[in-house]
């Protein structure tokens, strides 16, 4: 038997030894959590200087459309390189807390237009329960100044910005929302979500990479996605209950309340932390008080009141709002259409083989078939004799008057085809059925029926306009030279509505009927509706600027197409309708997959 004083000494040889194997334990874990807290850092220090870097490439592609220099400031520097005479290679270097993100983007100059990438405008508060497809080469936005609510759906936006609330329940494909209000999604993929208010995810609702909130956050959702939230920077308090859906990283400048989730893979919080029951896997550090259940080994949070964090704030949408007003463009139409005491006037400019001035629309002095221009006319509406006789409309049969049935103020148009240009016309306009190759422009309201097809006036192009089959002879010179295409801005449009006059703003709404196909932009001065089944081959806007269903939202309940795909060259559809083409900016296009990351 060994003496007491070897025993004791083997005994406090086994204690230091267990306490050294201790030790090591606890400083391997202090490190891990020292590396996932240094993890967690770098990360947010990356996607700050990322956003940086995206907003001094946006913000360097304006630069180019406007023809001003490129202008860096603390958080971005830029630059700039020629690769072709009409390409330029565009360099963006984000900078936060001594990190650095480059991006990359290959802009076309000349190409179609870009001047906006909105391909839908909506002023005022929308309500969608239908479905709208947008199909493109490239991305498009949508912008509503206004809350918008989703119960539909909308397919192939890149980007949803929005003045007031966003509320989804339909099923989306839009990579980013950008709300000043709150943002509510209960179902849907998105890959970035701003905003100002607040956000609550519910449902089967899902973020792919970032969301950054001003205010509270809710997480509620539990979709089939792994991990339901990648990245979250939140200024305010957030709340956590997802079932056994796992979040990625979390930043927040406020308190952590953890319900149920199934892990975290890192966590950095200024306030409190409160992890309900047993908890799910998660670590971090927080500045704050911890409540957690400290016999979970998975949990792995250290307590760090000198814990700085210090997120940038999602700014505030500017959204311009267009003026549109046809009377700023009655100069500008080929053909401008009036009642003259009670007969049909036709103000005549700039048309091949038609000589500038008024006319009247009636019957040929010979044949006595309608749809004829000249002169003057006698009490029976016959152009007179000895005074040229031009057709400018082919009915659906040669002795069918094209107007039919109109009247002051209410223009009825069926037809089977028009002279090509830009037709204006003073009051409401309906459009049955034909194929046009122009550009409708209506003081009042227009609306779309039949198996309507028509091409604004830049669409169709050198051969719907300068080159037209059935009306050879008559082309506007101000778009043919030649035989060369050159259009003007307004020519992008294929309707547009509603204009100032009596001290107010008259008619605007558009209404499409069902499968109609028009070819251009669409812009309503106040409204647009659609009848379902309908295409859009152009950008779409909807400015609410007439008293008409104030108060009330657009109503879209259709289905509706619109498709940016193959569009001529001659078509700009960024030109807006109140900047005169762009005030000398100069298109400019990015190309597809010619955004590049690396640090």
């Amino acid at each position: 038997m060994k003496p007491l004083r070897q025993r004791g000494l083997a005994t406090l040889f086994t204690v230091l030894t267990l306490l050294a194997v201790a030790s090591l334990v606890l400083i391997a874990a202090s490190r891990q959590l020292l590396l996932a807290h240094a993890n967690a850092q770098n990360q947010h220090r990356y996607h700050q200087a990322l956003d940086y870097a995206e907003e001094g490439l946006n913000q360097a592609q304006a630069a180019l459309a406007a023809g001003m220099p490129l202008r860096g400031t603390e958080r971005y520097q830029l630059a700039q390189t020629e690769i072709l005479p009409n390409l330029i290679r565009l360099s963006s270097t984000g900078l936060y807390d001594g990190h650095r993100v480059t991006v990359q983007r290959t802009i076309r100059l000349g190409g179609r237009g870009a001047d906006s990438p909105v391909a839908l405008a909506i002023i005022g508060d929308l309500d969608l329960s239908g479905a709208v497809d947008l199909l493109s080469d490239k991305p498009v936005e949508m912008t509503v100044d206004g809350k918008v609510a989703l119960s539909g759906s909308i397919n192939g936006i890149s980007t949803l910005q929005s003045t007031g609330d966003i509320a989804i329940n339909g099923p989306q494909t839009i990579n980013t929302l950008h709300s000043n209000g709150n943002i509510e999604l209960a179902n849907g993929r998105y890959q970035t979500v701003k905003a100002v208010g607040n956000l609550t995810l519910r449902g089967d609702a899902a973020i792919a990479q970032l969301a950054r909130v001003n205010g509270n956050a809710q997480f509620l959702s539990s979709p089939g996605m792994d991990p339901a939230v990648r990245a979250a920077e939140v200024k305010g308090d957030v709340k956590i209950d997802m079932g056994g859906a796992r979040f990625g990283r979390l930043d927040t400048e406020g308190r952590v309340e953890i319900h149920q989730s199934g892990g975290m893979e890192a966590l950095q919080a200024r306030g409190d932390l409160s992890i309900q029951g047993w908890g799910a896997p998660i670590s971090g550090a927080i500045a704050g008080h911890a409540n957690f259940n400290a016999n979970n080994p998975d949990i792995r949070v250290i307590q760090d009141p000198k814990l700085q964090i210090k997120l940038e704030p999602v700014p505030m949408l500017q959204i311009d709002r267009p003026r549109i007003d046809a009377f700023d463009f009655k100069n500008e139409a080929h053909y401008r259409f009036e009642f003259d005491h009670g007969r049909i006037q036709v103000m005549v400019r700039k048309v091949h083989g038609l000589d500038d001035g008024v006319y009247r629309l009636g019957l040929s002095p010979d044949s006595q078939l309608p749809n004829y221009l000249c002169r003057d006319t006698d009490n029976q509406g016959r152009c007179k004799s000895g005074a040229p006789a031009q057709l400018i409309c082919k009915g659906h049969a040669p002795q069918n008057d094209c107007f039919a049935g109109s009247r002051p103020g209410q223009w009825r148009l069926d037809s089977r085809t028009m002279a090509p240009g830009i037709l204006w016309f003073d009051g409401n306009l309906e459009v049955g059925n034909g194929v046009y190759h122009n550009s409708f422009i209506a003081s009042g309201n227009i609306a779309t029926s039949g198996q309507h097809s028509s091409y604004a006036v830049n669409y169709a192009g050198a051969i719907g306009i300068c080159r037209n089959n059935d009306f050879p002879a008559l082309y506007p010179e101000d778009d043919c030279r030649l035989g060369v295409f050159k259009g003007k801005p307004i020519g992008n449009a294929v309707l547009l509505a509603g204009g100032y006059a009596g001290g107010g703003y008259q008619g605007g709404d558009i209404t499409l009927g069902a499968s109609s196909q028009v070819h251009g932009n669409v812009w309503a001065g106040n409204m647009l509706f659609s009848g379902g089944i309908t295409t859009i081959h152009g950008y779409v806007t909807a400015a609410r600027q007439g008293r008409a269903g104030a108060g009330q939202p657009h109503r879209w309940g259709a289905s509706t197409t619109i498709d940016l795909r193959n569009l001529p060259e001659s078509f700009q559809p960024g030109s807006q309708p109140d900047n005169g083409g762009g005030n000398g900016k100069r298109a400019v296009e990015a190309l597809p997959y010619s955004w590049m990351d690396s640090e």
